[in-house]
């Protein structure tokens, strides 16, 4: 299989093949507060007829791998699907289990990502997490963050909300966004309100998704979402259980507490 190695040799994106794709929107989805944009991808890509076509791997991923219920090992990684259609755009989807653990990573893995991206000609980029409130919320709002002011109304159309407070996107999926305008991408971050101290969040995932369904012209049963979102819950818990030993590791060596997560923090 090739390999695309990045500016500073620690990522790779592995592809398994390389898809004829026409004019496609990008669609990016990682762990973060509440999961949003992980489950809401998980679910695209488990109701939707997608293929697999690249891994991405890197050093700045979190050290760990995990041992699923059948004993199997993994690393963490990002994965790359796309959806082909006859009667409109084509898409890729960025689904991932982990983002980078240092701040020359972030930049280094979305600059590989936006490589690939500008390969395959996308100029659209949605980008997806939760915007965490510190309230349940039964009704959850879709908070949207646009590359340029223009692009506002086609969103504030379909259900986004602009009318915040957030000042800041933490990570990859503003990054994505800020980058990619440097390469003549343009797009919104789409921020489900969420609690902040949940797992996962069911009704944000969904709204986030009704928020998709207008973007990328499809239609989703969500009968089953629950379940879906459960079943991601066992791989997260797994990732924050490691997550939370490294810390508290790492906290025992410098002789310190470190600091804690800002319940605002946007991911």
């Amino acid at each position: 299989m090739p390999y695309k190695t990045d500016h500073d040799g620690d990522t790779q994106i592995i592809f398994e093949e390389q898809p004829e794709l026409d004019n496609p929107i990008f669609v990016e989805g990682r762990t973060g507060i509440g999961h949003i944009g992980r489950t809401a991808v998980h679910y695209l890509v488990d109701h939707l007829e997608v293929e697999k076509f690249a891994e991405i791997i890197s050093h700045h991923f979190p050290h760990w791998a995990i041992v699923n219920d059948d004993k199997e090992l993994d690393i963490l990684n990002n994965e790359l699907y796309y959806l082909n259609r006859d009667d409109g755009r084509d898409v890729i989807f960025l689904l991932g289990d982990a983002q980078s653990i240092d701040p020359q990573g972030h930049y280094t893995v979305v600059h590989e990502i936006l490589d690939v991206l500008e390969e395959y000609e996308v100029d659209d980029v949605i980008t997806i997490c939760g915007y965490g409130t510190g309230e349940i919320v039964e009704d959850p709002d879709v908070f949207g963050v646009v590359s340029h002011a223009d692009l506002k109304e086609e969103f504030v159309e379909i259900g986004v909300e602009f009318d915040h407070n957030i000042g800041q996107i933490i990570g990859a999926t503003g990054l994505l966004l800020g980058i990619g305008k440097r390469y003549g991408m343009e797009g919104c971050a789409l921020l489900a309100e969420t609690p902040g101290f949940l797992l996962s969040d069911p009704k944000a995932t969904e709204a986030v998704l009704k928020v998709l369904e207008d973007i990328l012209d499809v239609e989703l049963d969500y009968d089953n979402l629950e379940e879906k979102v459960e079943e991601a819950e066992e791989v997260i818990k797994r990732i924050q259980e490691l997550q939370q030993k490294a810390q508290q590791g790492s906290q025992q060596q410098s002789g310190g507490e470190g600091e804690g997560d800002e319940l605002g923090y946007i991911g």
